[in-house]
């Protein structure tokens, strides 16, 4: 994905936000952590697409709060994997009221991915939804207004065309994500490049000459700008 990098080339004459992470993942831990949320990681990374995922990039000694936070606001895309514990959690609940901020404040794009939950419900907080916002309203942490900005971010994101994610083959809306988010760095890409004369044939040359797609070229594109950041350093 080439978001990054050109956020990078043109923070410099433009009040675009400078990202610094490609994609924030947002899940239940319980209930996708070692299933489809880890096949969703692995895949973004092998395509070089820098993600944040909590218990990879927390630094010991931080607020996990701020930490988290601070990521959503820095993230291009927000990849929220609603499952049947989703609303069970206030930290997930947080980062999605966050990220619908950010929709507004930086322009994050929320990718919502239904895990075997029905996006009525979410939408509706109905079902497994309901019953998690009855056990908030026992909380003496959980104030009302805390629990309406999660409500209406839940309505929000429901409302969002995504992934309905029941019988469909994982490895399938996997490939479809990852498009979605390289398309849409292609489309900056574009833009970007328009002043460079001859800079799309030269990319069609060497993609024919590798045998490899324009996905896998952007990828490619990413690693080794990143790697030498880690030169420079």
């Amino acid at each position: 994905m080439a978001s990054t990098s050109i956020q990078r080339a043109s923070s410099s004459s433009s009040s675009t936000p400078l990202w610094r992470y490609d994609v924030f993942l947002s899940f239940h831990g319980e209930d996708t952590r070692k299933s489809f949320t880890d096949h969703l990681h692995t895949a973004l990374k092998q395509k070089g697409i820098f993600v944040f995922r909590d218990d990879e990039k927390l630094k010991r000694g931080k607020y996990v709060s701020d930490e988290l936070l601070k990521a959503i606001q820095e993230s291009m895309y927000g990849i929220a994997v609603i499952s049947t514990n989703y609303a069970s959690s206030r930290w997930c609940l947080i980062e999605l009221a966050k990220m619908v901020k950010c929709m507004t404040d930086t322009g994050l794009i929320i990718l919502p991915i239904f895990y075997h939950v029905d996006p009525s419900h979410v939408r509706n907080q109905t079902g497994s939804f309901a019953e998690a916002f009855a056990r908030h309203e026992k909380d003496s942490k959980v104030d009302i207004e805390m629990m309406q900005k999660w409500k209406s971010a839940l309505t929000e994101v429901g409302n969002i065309s995504g992934w309905h994610l029941f019988d469909s083959h994982e490895s399938k809306v996997v490939e479809e994500i990852i498009s979605r988010i390289i398309f849409r760095g292609m489309v900056n890409f574009s833009n970007v490049s328009k002043g460079f004369v001859g800079i799309e044939s030269r990319a069609e040359e060497i993609m024919s000459k590798l045998c490899i797609g324009l996905d896998d070229l952007v990828a490619l594109l990413l690693i080794l700008e990143k790697k030498l950041e880690l030169i420079m350093i």
